[in-house]
């Protein structure tokens, strides 16, 4: 009973390192019938944006906050 406010302050810290608010809204979506030269192509459907990548992960970063 002790450890659970213990585990709850580590789940808190733990969640706060490894999230990435840049990203927080988008929700890229793969579309393989786009790739082209050997890149991948990304739609985020939250805000349309569009991203051609090298390989198979989506951006990190939010490219509609950054134009």
């Amino acid at each position: 009973m002790i450890f659970a406010p213990i585990f709850l302050v580590i789940a808190i810290v733990l969640i706060r390192i490894y999230s990435n608010p840049s990203t927080r809204g988008c929700r890229w979506r793969m579309d393989r019938s786009r790739n082209r030269d050997g890149q991948t192509y990304f739609r985020c459907s939250a805000c349309g944006a569009e991203a051609w990548v090298d390989g198979t992960t989506p951006p990190k970063i939010c490219i509609a906050k950054a134009k």
